[in-house]
């Protein structure tokens, strides 16, 4: 994102073209154009403008992003940065029930999103629902509380405690802990590994995880995340739900705002991580990114 930045220096204030840019995957800078002490007419901004972009775009490659995204999606990022805000401060107030419904809806939490608003808000159980459901609409809050704050690594302390918050009190056989025997995941073909391999994958994508941190975009970072850990599928249940918080753990250490994948684009979610499978990660990368813009860019009317 560029903006127009104003300085005083003695006795008279001078203007610059500023764009905040990636120079690694988790180190952000700002580049100046110098204006003089006057705000150029439109045209000539416009080569400042062009001249500005063609700087930032030399300083940073990703791997599976198109640049293009990229660019967006950093301004999206640079946007919260610039005002001095934290990723958590500029969701709006409905998040955790939109976040909440939609995340359990993919799983088949019954729920509607009126029901869930009236759970969470009024902590009211509406008739003939499971109660289950209801466990779950208040276990996800308390998951996505832990997550928000936590500030440790990654390691399996970290991603049992996510899984236990997301299933507690429910009728999951082992909550807090590795799975102990094969599961299958529905509607897919790919096949989780057996028991006994799980603790061992794990160990190797925390480490995978600390050494892609150094070379990947934050939201590449995020979405290998999620499709390694649910590729593994290390849990009886709640794989989904804490592959989604571990996702937006790395997007909120990153400055960037979570995201909520919605039920309705359930199938191309799937399909993203069927592809993922299969080692092409770029999809799934792409349609984050683009539901990252699709929830928190204002398109204004002409």
């Amino acid at each position: 994102m560029s903006f127009i930045e104003k300085q005083r220096h003695g006795k008279h204030f001078y203007y610059y073209l500023v764009k905040n840019f990636r120079t690694t995957p988790t180190k952000i800078r700002k580049l100046r154009v110098f204006l003089g002490r006057e705000i150029p007419k439109h045209d000539e901004l416009q080569k400042y403008f062009l001249e500005l972009e063609k700087k930032a775009m030399e300083q940073y490659k990703t791997r599976w992003l198109p640049r293009g995204l990229v660019e967006m999606i950093d301004d999206l990022s640079a946007s919260i940065i610039v005002f001095h805000k934290t990723p958590s401060e500029v969701l709006p107030k409905d998040f955790l029930v939109r976040y909440t419904y939609n995340t359990n809806a993919i799983e088949g939490n019954r729920l509607t999103l009126r029901q869930t608003a009236l759970v969470l808000s009024d902590k009211i159980a509406p008739q003939g629902v499971r109660t289950e459901d209801i466990i779950e609409t208040f276990n996800s809050v308390d998951a996505w509380n832990f997550v928000k704050s936590y500030k440790g690594r990654l390691n399996k302390a970290f991603v049992c405690k996510v899984q236990y918050e997301v299933t507690k009190n429910t009728s999951c056989r082992i909550q807090g802990d590795y799975r102990d025997g094969e599961v299958r995941i529905m509607g897919s073909e790919h096949k989780p590994p057996k028991p006994k391999d799980v603790p061992k994958l794990l160990d190797e994508l925390f480490v995978e995880f600390y050494t892609q941190k150094k070379i990947l975009h934050p939201v590449e970072l995020a979405t290998l995340l999620h499709n390694r850990f649910v590729n593994i599928h290390p849990f009886t249940d709640g794989n989904g739900r804490s592959a989604r918080l571990l996702m937006n753990w790395v997007l909120l250490k990153n400055k960037f705002p979570p995201v909520i994948i919605e039920v309705v684009n359930k199938e191309e979610y799937y399909n993203a991580i069927e592809v993922a499978d299969g080692g092409d990660q770029k999809p799934f990368a792409v349609f984050i990114s683009n539901q990252l813009l699709a929830q928190y860019t204002i398109v204004l009317p002409n």
